[in-house]
């Protein structure tokens, strides 16, 4: 009977009291704690879980993204606006040639260009021309990377604003004005007016290049300047100089020619006077002009053109000695 009722006394004194008052509310504060203790270890177990099976989910989808992406630009070739944009954040390459990766989005800046040409002359549908362009596209990003590794060998750079002079150059010369001039860039090459900045730097750096490597065009050109200077006439320097030169006599051109800088450059010549070298924009060697007349809107001048041939003769090399790399697959 006694234990009995010591059992009761003690479950009575575990009791606690229904009304909270300053002498049991530390009872009540202990019992909530007491309640909120047993679940805290489960709820760290499970928060350490929920972070691995994140972390692990993530892996998984970047892995897939990964793996799309990779299908899309180097299985499938994708030319859509996503790849494109892709291929500008990401510096991927889209080949290889001596050591120097050719940028996957050079190689769609043009070869998108050339596919929105034959959209728009409804020929995107036949092939063998789409594999030419393809091919054509890939040489030009090739050239391109090759020309960006002769320019870093020989501390040569082109700014963003000897691009922008070039371009409103043309612009003003066209009498178009910078909105129409815009659009005729976007009818004919289908390049916002940042692209054509950036096709006007991989221009004006491969001119650069090339004219820096040919020193057998370049000594050539000195010789040549002599020989003017002691007084020979251009049809003889070019008789003399035989296969090493390219001459073309009386040319008969109007006045507004867009040929890189030539008309112009003899039309601010004497009449009968010759040029020094000049460097036109298609960077293909020296020119020496003669101015012979300007009749209304015409001009009509001659002149012999020394070729550059270091920079593209390189380049065939590499490409026939297999030192260059292809990550897409294309057809010769």
């Amino acid at each position: 009977m006694k234990n009995l009722l010591n059992r009761k006394d003690k479950k009575q004194s575990k009791t606690l009291p229904k009304r909270i008052t300053n002498d049991t509310v530390a009872q009540h504060r202990e019992k909530v704690l007491a309640a909120g203790r047993k679940h805290k270890y489960p709820v760290q177990y499970t928060k350490r879980r929920l972070v691995w099976i994140t972390m692990f989910v993530s892996i998984i989808i970047l892995a897939i993204f990964v793996v799309i992406g990779w299908m899309q630009l180097y299985v499938w070739r994708d030319t859509s606006d996503i790849a494109y944009r892709i291929t500008k954040i990401l510096p991927l390459p889209v080949a290889n040639i001596d050591g120097e990766n050719a940028e996957y989005s050079d190689y769609l800046l043009y070869h998108r260009s050339s596919l929105a040409v034959l959209q728009s002359q409804g020929q995107a549908d036949q092939k063998d021309k789409v594999k030419f362009y393809q091919n054509q596209s890939i040489n030009k990003a090739l050239e391109v990377a090759y020309a960006k590794k002769l320019a870093r060998e020989n501390n040569i750079t082109i700014d963003d604003k000897r691009a922008q002079d070039l371009i409103k150059s043309q612009q003003e010369s066209s009498k178009l004005s910078q909105t129409a001039y815009a659009s005729v860039v976007k009818d004919n090459l289908h390049w916002s007016m940042d692209e054509l900045k950036i096709a006007m730097k991989y221009t004006l750096l491969k001119q650069e290049v090339s004219f820096k490597v040919d020193k057998t065009a370049g000594s050539l050109a000195s010789d040549i300047e002599k020989k003017l200077r002691a007084g020979k006439s251009l049809k003889d320097v070019a008789t003399e100089m035989g296969d090493k030169v390219q001459p073309v006599f009386d040319l008969s051109v109007s006045v507004d020619n867009s040929d890189g800088g030539l008309t112009k450059s003899a039309m601010s010549l004497v009449k009968g006077k010759t040029s020094g070298p000049i460097k036109t924009l298609s960077g293909d060697g020296y020119y020496f002009v003669t101015l012979n007349n300007i009749e209304g809107n015409v001009v009509n001048y001659s002149y012999i053109k020394v070729p550059l041939t270091e920079f593209n003769s390189r380049l065939n090399y590499l490409k026939n000695n297999n030192k260059v790399k292809y990550f897409i697959s294309i057809d010769k």
